[in-house]
This record gives C-alpha cells, structure tokens and sequence, in this order.
C-alpha cells in the first residue's frame, strides 16, 4: 500500500522524488520539489491522498521538503524520456465513443472505441488509451483499468489505476498508478493520468 502512496505523490505537481519510512503505517514522508511550487501546497495534497487513498490521516510535522532549482527537474524528465506520447483524445457527441489519437515510437496511430455495457464515459476514455498501448507495444504484459477518479480539493486530482497482467498466465504482475491535475478537459487528463502510469513502468 505504501508503494502506490508512493507513486501518487511522486506524480503531484511540483514533486521530484519521495521516500516513505515505515513498515504496515507510513511513520515519515520525505520529498523533493521543485521551488516553483508553495511546500504548503505540496503537504496540503500529500494529505489529501494519504486520506483518500489509503484513510490514513498523517500528521503535516512528519512530512518533510527539501527544495531544489527547477533545472533539476528537467534533468530528471529528460532523462526518462516517454515513449508514448498523447496527440488528442476526444467524444463523439451523442454516443458513447472514445476516438484516440497517439504517436507511439515515432509513428501515429487512430483507434475508436465504444462503452461497454455499464462503463462510464471516465472508464471508456481510460480504457481506450490503454487498449492502444496493448495494441502498439510488446511489454510482456496486459494492461486492464482497474479505475479512475477524481479527488476534489482546492485543485482537482484526476488518478488512474492500471493493472499488467501478465500475459501468459494472466496473473497479477504490477499496479501501476498516475495522476495529474484536471485542467477543464477530463478526456484529456484521464488519458496524460493512463500514460504517467504506463510510461512510468515502461522505463523502468
């Protein structure tokens, strides 16, 4: 539990890398971040998913920042380069369809899905992305949507779960977890949450 904690907060605005210590309760939580970020801010949503997440109220004294120049961070970005990378991802009007568009290893690719029965429009649009990288990309595995949902505060978190299952025995291999802020266009910040979470795994 500690490690998907772990990734969500390493995927929050303005965060660099964190540490947690602990065994079953997470005891300190220890983070880079970029200066260009208020530290409040950055405490304010680690709580914020610490409570949603896991239900876990931690105390704002055990969360500590260390801040760094922002060139850093580039460094870091540039160094785990994407292989996948989104161009657009848009609904039709009056049905339930997802139609994506990607460039996946230099080349773009179109796909169009449509909701199964039950599936929300968020759930399509996370299942649409990630049916295009199964498609597209040999990793040795399957991914599934497990979910996504948005967590609500001063800034909208929209967070995606994605399982890779492994393809021959279809055993649970990895969860993977992305989330950015909800920037007006859910489509678009459903799909950049799929693609964190992927790309993260890919390049490791």
């Amino acid at each position: 539990m500690n490690t998907e904690i772990k990734k969500l907060i390493q995927e929050l605005d303005g965060v660099v890398s964190c540490n947690l210590t602990g065994a079953d309760e997470i005891d300190e939580i220890h983070i880079i971040a970029d200066k260009k970020r208020d530290p409040k801010r950055i405490v304010r949503d680690v709580e914020t998913v610490c409570m949603v997440h896991n239900d876990f109220k931690i105390d704002h004294k055990k969360i500590s920042i260390a801040r760094i120049d922002s060139n850093f961070k580039k460094a870091v970005n540039d160094f785990s380069s994407n292989r996948i990378e989104l161009v657009s991802i848009y609904t039709e009007n009056n049905s339930c369809r997802c139609n994506v568009k990607m460039l996946i290893n230099e080349e773009e690719v179109f796909e169009s899905f449509e909701a199964q029965m039950g599936e929300n429009l968020e759930k399509l649009i996370a299942r649409s992305v990630v049916e295009v990288i199964n498609k597209y990309l040999d990793f040795n595995g399957h991914l599934v949507v497990e979910d996504v949902f948005t967590i609500k505060g001063k800034e909208e978190l929209v967070i995606a779960q994605v399982y890779n299952f492994d393809s021959q025995s279809n055993r649970l291999k990895e969860k993977l977890v992305g989330a950015v802020y909800l920037d007006n266009n859910i489509a678009l910040a459903i799909a950049k949450a799929c693609l964190k979470a992927v790309n993260r795994q890919l390049s490791s």
